[in-house]
C-alpha cells in the first residue's frame, strides 16, 4: 500500500487522461443527464458509498493533492452511462 500523496506531475497526468476519455466519450455522444433529481445513476450511489465510509470531495482533494477534483462531473458521467428512474419517495 502506498503511503506517499500522488506527485503533483502524476496528478496532471492521470487528470488529463480522465479528461482525454471523458472528451472521447461526449463526442461519441455520451452526454450528462438533463433533468437533475429525476435521475439516480451509478456516480450518485457511487458517492452515496463512499460519503458512508468518509471519504469525501475535500478528503479526495486532500489525498491526491488536488484543488478541484471535478467530482461532480465524473459523477454526471458515471449517471450517464448507467442511470435509472428514481420512484418517487426513494432518495
Amino acid at each position: 500500500m502506498r503511503n506517499q500523496r500522488i506527485s503533483l506531475k502524476e496528478n496532471k497526468e492521470i487528470k488529463s487522461e480522465m479528461d482525454e476519455a471523458i472528451k472521447a466519450l461526449e463526442e461519441k455522444g455520451v452526454t450528462f443527464n438533463s433533468s437533475e433529481g429525476e435521475i439516480q445513476g451509478l456516480g450518485d450511489a457511487v458517492e452515496d458509498v463512499l460519503n458512508s465510509l468518509g471519504i469525501t470531495q475535500e478528503r479526495f482533494k486532500y489525498w491526491f493533492n488536488l484543488r478541484e477534483c471535478n467530482c461532480n462531473e465524473r459523477k454526471q458521467w458515471l449517471n450517464n452511462l448507467f442511470s435509472w428512474k428514481q420512484r418517487k419517495g426513494d432518495k
